[in-house]
Formats: C-alpha cells, sequence, structure tokens
C-alpha cells in the first residue's frame, strides 16, 4: 500500500482517477475502505489531494453516520469539506435518495437504526401521525377531553413548532406534514417553513372536511368539503399519506386525494379490500401495495386509460415466502397472524412487511432484505442525509 501510494498514484493520468474515484473506491469491502480512508487519503500529495479528497468524501455511504465521524478526525481540513454547506448540497445530488436511520412507533417512539442518531425522548400522550423531509408530525392523543394539539418535531435537531389545531375535541383525524420552502430538494431539510394537511370526516352527517396549515402564515387554510357515504366511524385516526406531485393520498376506509394547489378533495376506491400501503410506483405516479393470499406482495400502480379513466393496474407480484427468511412466515389460525405491508418509505422503493414473527425492511430494487422490529407494527421510515459531527467542524478555523 505505501508503495501504491507514494509511487503509483501521483503519476496516474487523470482519465484513471477518475475510473479509481468512479468505479474502484464505491465497490471496496468496509475493511479495505477504512484503510483508504484513515491511511491513503492523508498521505497523498497536495496535487491529488486538492482533487480527490471530496470526490472521495462524496462516495461515502449515506446509512451509517459513523463514516463521517471517522473521517472527519482524520485532519482539520477534511473536517471543513464536510461542514460547508457546498459539500452537503453535492452529497444530496450524488446520492439521490436520504437512507433509511429509523423509524416512529405509533406511540411516538423513536428506534433508531445506527447508534450515532440522537435518541429520542419518551413522549408520552403523543401519537405519531406522519413522517416527511426530515420532521415527524405528533399529536396529542387525549382528544375526548382536550382540544388536540399538533407538534412538528425535527428529530435530529430537537426543534419542534405547536400547531393549534382547527377541529373540535373528540373528533378523529389523519394529518400529513411536508416541507414548503421554495427550491427545496428536500435532501436536508431544517428549519424552513412547512405545511401541514389535517383530515377528519364527521360519520353521521358523511362529510370530509379539510384544512392546510402554514407555517409562515401561521393561518388555516380549509379545503372544499367531501360527501363520504359509508364511511366507518373510526376510519380517520392515523391514515397514513403518501405526497405525489402537488397532492397528498390519505389511505382511510377510502383513498382521499388532497389537491395542494387547489385546496380540493376528491376520493376514490382502493384496488383491493385489504389491508395496505399507499406507495409511490416505479414511474413515481401513485401505487398501492398489500399482502394477497398470505404470501403474495402485490403491487399496483394509478394509470390513465386513452380515453382518459382513472383506475389501478396491477404490475408486480412478490412471494414473500421465496423473499423473506425461513421461518418469517407462519400459516395464521387467525387474524392476527397475518402478514400485512406496514410502511413505506417514501421516495424510494422500500417498504416493511409485518409478519407474525416481526417487522421487516424490504427494498423492492434490489431485492435485500433484513429485520427491523420483533414486533408485529405499523411504523413511520425516517429517511434524512445525517452529517454528525457537522457542527464542531464548521466551528474550526485552523488549519
Amino acid at each position: 500500500m505505501d508503495e501504491v501510494v507514494e509511487e503509483v498514484l501521483p503519476h496516474l493520468p487523470p482519465v484513471l482517477m477518475e475510473e479509481l474515484v468512479e468505479e474502484v473506491l464505491p465497490r471496496l469491502p468496509p475493511v479495505l475502505m477504512d484503510e483508504v480512508v484513515e491511511e491513503v487519503l492523508p498521505r497523498l500529495p497536495p496535487v491529488l489531494m486538492d482533487e480527490l479528497v471530496e470526490e472521495v468524501l462524496l462516495r461515502l455511504p449515506p446509512d451509517e453516520p459513523t463514516w463521517f465521524v471517522r473521517s472527519s478526525t482524520v485532519c482539520k481540513p477534511w473536517r471543513r469539506i464536510l461542514a460547508a454547506p457546498r459539500f452537503r448540497r453535492r452529497y444530496g445530488e450524488f446520492h439521490g435518495t436520504p437512507p433509511f436511520l429509523g423509524y416512529f412507533r405509533f406511540d411516538a417512539t423513536f428506534v433508531p437504526t445506527s447508534a450515532l442518531v440522537p435518541a429520542q425522548p419518551d413522549r408520552p400522550g403523543l401519537i405519531s401521525l406522519d413522517c416527511r423531509h426530515g420532521r415527524v408530525l405528533l399529536a396529542t392523543s387525549d382528544r375526548y377531553t382536550q382540544p388536540i394539539e399538533l407538534i412538528v418535531l425535527e428529530p435530529l435537531t430537537g426543534q419542534e413548532s405547536r400547531v393549534p389545531c382547527p377541529m373540535h375535541r373528540g373528533r378523529m383525524c389523519s394529518a400529513s406534514v411536508l416541507c414548503a420552502a421554495q427550491g427545496c430538494d428536500h435532501h436536508t431539510c431544517q428549519g424552513d417553513h412547512f405545511l401541514v394537511a389535517l383530515l377528519s370526516t364527521d360519520w353521521q352527517r358523511r362529510v370530509t372536511s379539510g384544512w392546510l396549515y402554514s407555517s409562515e402564515t401561521r393561518v388555516w387554510s380549509e379545503l372544499t368539503s367531501l360527501h363520504h357515504p359509508n364511511v366507518k366511524s373510526a376510519s380517520h385516526m392515523g391514515g397514513r399519506s403518501v405526497l405525489v406531485g402537488d397532492a397528498l393520498y390519505f389511505n382511510v376506509d377510502v383513498i382521499i386525494k388532497c389537491q395542494l394547489g387547489t385546496l380540493s378533495l376528491s376520493r376514490f376506491e382502493k384496488p383491493v379490500d385489504v389491508k395496505g400501503c399507499l406507495m409511490t410506483a416505479e414511474d413515481g405516479g401513485l401505487g398501492f401495495a398489500a399482502v394477497v393470499d398470505v404470501r403474495i406482495l402485490t403491487l399496483w400502480s394509478m394509470e390513465t386509460g386513452p380515453e382518459g379513466a382513472v383506475g389501478w393496474a396491477r404490475f408486480r407480484l412478490i412471494n414473500l415466502e421465496i423473499l423473506l427468511p425461513d421461518g418469517a412466515l407462519l400459516t395464521p389460525t387467525h387474524e392476527y397472524g397475518i402478514s400485512f405491508v406496514s410502511g413505506f418509505a417514501e421516495g424510494t422503493q422500500v417498504m416493511f412487511v409485518s409478519t407474525y414473527v416481526g417487522c421487516y425492511m424490504v427494498d423492492l430494487k434490489s431485492g435485500r432484505v433484513r429485520m427491523v422490529s420483533c414486533s408485529r407494527e405499523n411504523i413511520l421510515p425516517y429517511t434524512r442525509f445525517y452529517f454528525p459531527a457537522m457542527k464542531a467542524a464548521s466551528t474550526d478555523k485552523e488549519q
């Protein structure tokens, strides 16, 4: 390795250096990547350092923040590179999709998947409703005796904003949070303005109402009401949503579309009457996933026909018995044992399937599977680019 660093690398032509960075380094196993980061790069000639260090750091895997901590301890110039807003912007653009850092349970408990992701304090009396763009939306659970209060939390910074709820006590609701910053790519959203969309159904009147809150104006705007026949009384408590273009889609007893630009609501049926999850389809449109016939994960996409008719088209069947580890699926003897889709990481092809054994993360693109919980539960995936050493580095002025 010493000979490579001192004799070979300084004389490589630019085209080979580019291939080394773009093709070879990303394929190194972790043990060799450690050596590259801690031993090889610091000893490169200055002329190569300027060209290579940032390109190599851009290729650090985003799903494990320890890479940034170890890289930031190599030297102070590296810490300044990692702390620079330019690097964070380029890192988000290079990797595209923020990594999965953990998930929120219904009781607002946060379960991190990395030891470096800050743990969250227990929040008794709160439930989690939505998670998007680096924020989680919480609500007070005692809706019968107290007015509902919404809380928008940024887990990595601890910053929270309290939002008064426009509904009367005793009403059930579904709600979503999203970034409202103009031109934001949502890779590292932090401290910007946000929107909160809220739906509630008066099941006696069979009418669904909606509201949209802006943190910039601190005002709720009322959406058009929607006639909702055959509604179930408890169907709107924490119904999950997915953002597609300029619309939020809520998964309740039916699918309700909230068009953000026009503040309008519309409804349509699900492709199948089983417990399922809204998702982003491969083409970026609306999708739906559900476990059918116990072992078959079925995916649908919303499509528009040649004459303008909109409907569901089934585009993929996945045999969970083949995909999941041995023993993950047990033959259910009652409803509790039936597998179901328990979450979806928006903007990715990663979903979560709960079985009698536990909850598994399934990457539909790569086919990789791993268990994330021994409990059978619905989860809210938290995805975010995380730079744990950035604050200390950004205040360091020394060479």
